[in-house]
Order: C-alpha cells, then sequence, then structure tokens
C-alpha cells in the first residue's frame, strides 16, 4: 500500500493498493488508520469497484455502520448507504442533496453517537467540473488558540440539530432530541435529530482535540445567550475554508475519499445541476458515545 501526501495541500494524501473489502486483515486497516490520523483525508484509488456489500464491509472496519434512518434517499437493498445525488428517475428523487453548495458540516453531529470516519465514493461527476468537497482541519483551529481561548472552550456546550427541512425525510419513531445523560445504552445508534456536545472534542486514538462546531448543522452554544453564542460561533467558523485548513478535493469516476469526521469539517462546490453527479456514502460511529468528549490524555 502506497500512501503519498497530496502536494501543496493542507491535508489529505493518495493511497494506492488498499483493498475496498471487509478481507482487509487488521495490519492493513492500522496501516490506514494511521494514515489518516496523520492525513485526516485519504483519497483510494487504484483499487476494483465494490459492490454495495464489499464497500459496507469495508467501512465496517472502521466501527459500526448505523442505518441512514432515512424514509428516502438511501440504498433501497442497504439503509446504511446513502445515495448523494440531485438526480430524479421515474419521477422520484434518487439521493439526497441538490447542485448547489452545500454549507460546512460534520455528519452525524446531531445524534448522540457522532461520526468517527467518513466514506464517500464517486459513481458519476459532473463532466464539466464543479462538485468539488471541501475538507478543513478543526484540530488546527483549536491548536491555534491561546491557553485562555482554549480553557473557556472547554466550558461550552453546544446543540446541533438536522439541517432544516430534513426531518420529514427521517423516519418518525428515530425523530427528537437525545441527551447523553440519558440511558445510551438502550439507545438505538439511529436515535435523534438534536443532540447537546461539548464545544471540545477530543481524539481517543491520537489525543488531539478539536473545535466541534459547524455552520450546517450548530444551532448554539446553550450556555450562553444567543447573541453571545451567535458572535462566538461565527467567530470561530471564519476558519472553515481557509486556504492554509483547507484542502479541495476534485473528483475523479471510482474514488473512494475517507476523512476524520471528529476533527474536520466539509463542504461541496455547486455544479452545474444538469450534470450528472451520483456518489454513494457510508459514516462509522463511535461505539462508546462518551468516547470523542473525554478529558483524559491520549495512551
Amino acid at each position: 500500500m502506497d500512501v503519498t501526501p497530496i502536494p501543496g495541500a493542507a491535508l489529505g494524501a493518495v493511497v494506492h493498493g488498499a483493498p475496498v473489502s471487509g478481507d482487509m486483515d487488521k495490519t492493513r486497516s492500522e496501516e490506514l488508520w494511521a494514515a489518516l490520523d496523520a492525513h485526516l483525508v485519504l483519497v483510494l484509488r487504484g483499487h476494483e469497484t465494490p459492490s454495495d456489500a464489499e464497500f459496507l464491509a469495508f467501512g465496517r472496519r472502521f466501527g459500526h455502520i448505523p442505518k441512514t434512518g432515512l424514509t428516502s434517499g438511501a440504498h433501497p437493498d442497504h439503509n446504511e448507504i446513502l445515495i448523494v445525488s440531485h438526480l430524479e428517475e421515474d419521477g422520484r428523487r434518487i439521493g439526497v442533496g441538490d447542485a448547489g453548495w452545500m454549507d460546512w458540516h460534520t455528519d452525524y453531529s446531531f445524534r448522540p453517537r457522532v461520526s468517527q470516519v467518513g466514506f464517500l465514493e464517486a459513481l458519476e461527476v459532473p463532466s464539466s467540473g464543479g462538485g468539488e468537497t471541501l475538507f478543513t482541519d478543526m484540530y488546527a483551529l483549536y491548536e491555534s488558540l491561546s491557553p485562555e481561548e482554549r480553557r473557556a472552550l472547554h466550558t461550552y456546550r453546544v446543540r446541533h440539530a438536522l439541517r432544516t427541512g430534513y426531518e420529514e425525510t427521517i423516519e418518525e419513531e428515530l425523530q427528537g432530541e437525545v441527551s447523553l445523560g440519558e440511558d445510551t445504552a438502550r439507545s438505538r445508534p439511529e436515535d435523534g435529530t438534536s443532540t447537546v456536545h461539548p464545544l471540545i472534542a477530543r481524539n481517543p486514538r491520537t489525543g488531539r482535540r478539536s473545535v466541534y462546531v459547524s455552520t450546517l448543522n450548530t444551532r448554539r452554544i446553550v450556555d450562553l445567550a444567543p447573541g453571545d453564542s451567535r458572535r462566538l460561533l461565527d467567530g470561530l467558523l471564519t476558519h472553515a475554508g481557509k486556504p492554509q485548513y483547507t484542502y479541495a478535493h476534485t473528483w475523479q469516476p471510482g474514488d473512494i475519499v475517507m476523512w476524520d469526521q471528529l476533527g474536520t469539517v466539509h463542504a461541496k462546490q455547486a455544479f452545474d445541476p444538469a450534470e450528472r453527479r451520483v456518489m454513494r456514502q457510508v459514516v462509522s460511529i463511535f461505539d462508546d458515545p462518551t468516547a470523542p468528549w473525554r478529558a483524559e490524555a491520549a495512551a
């Protein structure tokens, strides 16, 4: 397996020779984990196109893959697989999303068990360009702050909620706010469309800390007055998209990108809606919902 940092990019590496299936041995999966910890975004190329079952099995090497909970927009036979597309077939949408800009976010921040790793595969991409996915390093934001600023942020909690307008696409029994203070052992991985999390997350593998907020799903800092919350969040979110912290991925058909969901936020560039763009995505989550919020040092 060859891992090559992307020249001139703030983060990211291209990986050749990684088997995209569930047959990968522990040594190879640990090599990919180490590469992900080092580069935050991995672009997998040079592999055979996996079947839906193989794509799911590969993702499961990096954690539990929950169902999307979507009533439309997921794979009809594998609800764990999200279809990302603006296209319609036979008068029905085949996926979720549109051709416009999609703002900064990290997947499943609105659930009590947040995402650990994202996997997105390009099946069809616009021939005229556009539709790039941008990734910004939120560990770097935390590490750029003064000790006083960090201490203040550690005292705050933030409410994350599903993007407005998507509520009706989630199974009704999975909707509502779920708190980590509740009996999470009895909650399903798909539960929740609103959750309060600490503002600072910690990667349990590396000990690195990130500012866990996004433009799309962060609603407010619950410990501050609304105006103060908005000003602080807006200030933090000016980090997203800054060139020195951001990698813009131009898709090639067959690319599979996997990324650290705890330490990055991502966004999508607009593209011509007359063009075809079809992606499939799975997301792994933390087995222990409290793992990203523990303060102990890395082992």
